[in-house]
Parts: structure tokens; sequence; C-alpha cells
């Protein structure tokens, strides 16, 4: 088969992005001389006359600048919080649910420390584990 009935093939079985080559899938890169563009991977080649009249459409949807920064509040909110542990209760309030992050503070042979936060009263216990 060669370079022409390969590109009929291809056009019948799949529309390729004018900007990817329709054989291998690569980035086409625009020449420096002449009337076609050949790919550098599997050397396919299409005419410049062949991508005119071909139209490109894209959709923008912009998101409000408030929910935009509501979402970023409570999203650092959340990390501020950590992790949670839904079964552990606060020595100070008795809310269940305290949120955790460890550190290794001692040598690599000794087990991590855990910090524990209470969302509600935000009493804070350490635990050596």
């Amino acid at each position: 088969m060669d370079l022409k009935e390969m590109d009929m093939s291809l056009k019948a079985i799949f529309k390729a992005d004018p900007d990817f080559c329709p054989a291998c899938g690569a980035i086409l890169s625009l020449p420096k001389s002449g009337m076609t563009v050949t790919c550098k991977v599997c050397k396919y080649s299409i005419c410049f006359g062949d991508l005119i009249g071909q139209e490109t459409s894209y959709h923008i949807d912009f998101v409000p600048l408030g929910t935009y920064l509501t979402k970023i509040v409570a999203d650092e909110e959340k990390d501020k919080l950590g992790q949670m542990d839904n079964e552990r209760e606060c020595s100070k309030c008795g809310n269940v649910g305290m949120s955790y992050t460890t550190m290794q503070l001692r040598s690599a042979d000794e087990g991590q420390t855990i910090f524990y936060i209470c969302p509600k009263c935000k009493h804070r216990e350490v635990e050596n584990s």
C-alpha cells in the first residue's frame, strides 16, 4: 500500500485533528519551506491544500470569581485540618472526630508522632506511636 492509498484509507477510518499526524498521532510541525507537512516520526506527508477550509472550534466556561474564591477558602480550611479520624474523641469537649497530621520527629527506628486537632474546640493532642 503506497502513501496515497494509506491516506485514503485513514480518512475513511477516522478524522484526525489537523495538528496531529493521522497515521501515528504525533504532533505535526510546520515546514520551513514547501507545501507539504511531513511527520517526523512516521514520515507521513499531508499537503497544505488538504488543511484549507477546516474549521476549529472551542468553548470557554467562566467560573464566577465568588464561587472560585469560596472554594479556595474551603480547601484551605480543609488542608489546615488535615486527615480525619472519625472515631477519636476529644478529651476536652467530647467531640467525636479529630483531624490529624503525622511527623517523624524521633529517630527512624522509632514510631511517628501524631498531632490531633479537634475541629470543634481546636484542642490539640499529641500521641507517639
